[in-house]
């Protein structure tokens, strides 16, 4: 493959109107983890447009609207070790944690992680169960895509050619809310995950959300959750309740790393201990 034309914009201005001139031949580079051996397939482009010394979008910014915008040059060991990210979204720095190795986790960002379009992206259940959005900008101007209906297929994004997805944009959530994630790979360290899964449960409410990767097409936000946590209901009973539920909306297939078979039982596992974290707080091994 010829090496391709490399641009560093300083502004997004720059950035976007690099992407505009050339449809459908510029790739945007942010972490680069995933871009390099998608190039190293062949699969690269005429055009680099690296966004990662564009200031606006290395912050993490806590809006008065009560929005939490991550810039798309975020890394994913940023989110990890970001104290007030932890009180508030422990899922989202708990799957952060998760990925890869240190030396990748400081490089890769955030946002690539959801650009990627992997089915088994760590970073996706737990901010689907948040309710995030993704901040997309082009020529065109902006919009606002939620993460629910971001991800259209394996490695496959509602992002036109020409968009960049700019930040991850979270709500905070009420008062008082539980959330974790959980994860099922085959070594110890940094490994892909076989089944990954997040859920929060608001103690006041009641309400119950679920997410899981590696089981389908794309990330699984679990529907039919209403009811799924009344009051006084056991860990085993809600547990049940959340496996049934996504046993019947996920798609798992046979691959190298797992059968489906395995992918179903593990994400009925996971539903279970994700159940007894968050109703009673306990780290239940079955």
């Amino acid at each position: 493959m010829a090496e391709p034309r490399y641009e560093r914009p300083a502004t997004l201005a720059r950035a976007v109107k690099l992407l505009a001139a050339n449809p459908g031949r510029a790739e945007v580079l942010a972490g680069g983890t995933d871009l390099q051996v998608a190039r190293r397939a062949g699969q690269g482009r005429d055009l680099i447009v690296d966004i990662k010394r564009i200031k606006k979008l290395q912050r993490v910014l806590w809006t008065r609207a009560g929005v939490v915008e991550i810039g798309a040059a975020v890394t994913v060991q940023q989110v990890a070790d970001d104290s007030r990210l932890g009180r508030v979204f422990p899922a989202l720095t708990a799957a952060a944690r998760s990925i890869g190795s240190l030396q990748i986790r400081t490089r890769a960002t955030l946002v690539g992680n959801l650009c990627n379009g992997s089915p088994c992206a760590d970073t996706a259940p737990p901010l689907l169960v948040y309710g995030a959005s993704l901040r997309v900008v082009s020529a065109a101007g902006t919009r606002e895509i939620p993460l629910a209906d971001f991800f259209t297929g394996p490695k496959e994004t509602a992002l036109a050619p020409a968009e960049i997805a700019t930040a991850v944009l979270l709500p905070r959530p009420p008062k008082g809310l539980r959330s974790a994630f959980l994860k099922i790979q085959r070594i110890r360290g940094h490994d892909l995950a076989l089944v990954n899964a997040a859920a929060s449960v608001d103690p006041v409410s009641g309400r119950v959300r679920l997410a899981v990767g590696s089981v389908a097409p794309t990330p699984v936000l679990v529907n039919g959750l209403d009811g799924a946590c009344p009051a006084g209901a056991s860990p085993t009973e809600v547990g049940e309740r959340l496996a049934a539920a996504a046993l019947q909306q996920i798609h798992p297939i046979d691959d190298v790393r797992a059968s489906a078979e395995y992918r179903r039982d593990m994400t009925a596992l996971l539903c279970r201990r994700l159940a007894r974290i968050l109703v009673d707080g306990r780290k239940g091994r079955r």
